[in-house]
């Protein structure tokens, strides 16, 4: 990088700011809890009986449901991702 640009971040640093640098990231990650572990198993079930729903009884077979899944997953990342 050219001299005089700005950086988020100094080109040397000290512990410290590794320290605290590494501290922010762990921030984004979330604490394993038992409340964790009780959204991951309710998101689980209702997502897998969304989708047995829709695979039969709605008729619209493995192939369809997968597609429609599947678009549902990447249309939430996309508009998830632009509000950042």
């Amino acid at each position: 990088m050219a001299r005089g640009s700005s950086r988020s971040w100094p080109l040397e640093t000290s512990g410290e700011t590794r320290t605290r640098a590494s501290v922010a990231m762990l921030n984004k990650v979330p604490e394993i809890t038992v409340y964790f572990w009780i959204v991951k198993v309710l998101c689980t079930t209702i997502g897998e009986t969304a989708s047995d729903y829709l695979s039969d009884n709605v008729g619209l077979g493995l192939t369809k449901t997968t597609f429609i899944t599947s678009a549902a997953l990447i249309i939430t990342l996309v508009f998830q991702s632009s509000m950042r």
